[in-house]
């Protein structure tokens, strides 16, 4: 099985936008329409790209992801083994009705 590399980001504090940007607002704006109140979400805005611990909006803002939870504080978003591993299952075979 061949590795895939996913480019890392740099880990760097970016901000060029107002927080959540222009994007963000666009893309909250269309939840608000489209998805029920039920379903709540704390973070302002919409993650475009995620490496380790950097998370990197639809705006350009970049972000160190501190409410990863249990499932990527480990290894981080995007690891290459994990990447890998999940590229060649998906050669096997995928199903997603889960009953």
């Amino acid at each position: 099985m061949t590795s895939p590399t996913v480019a890392p980001l740099v880990l760097e504090r970016r901000v060029v936008t107002a927080i959540p940007g222009p994007r963000s607002i666009e893309l909250q704006e269309r939840r608000r329409r489209v998805v029920s109140d039920g379903v709540s979400s704390a973070l302002p805005v919409y993650i475009e790209r995620a490496h380790g611990a950097i998370l990197r909006d639809v705006d350009g803002n970049q972000f160190i992801d501190l409410g990863a939870g249990i499932g990527v504080t480990t290894i981080g978003h995007t690891d290459d083994a994990v990447v890998a591993a999940a590229s060649a299952q998906l050669t096997e075979v995928t199903h997603t009705l889960f009953t």
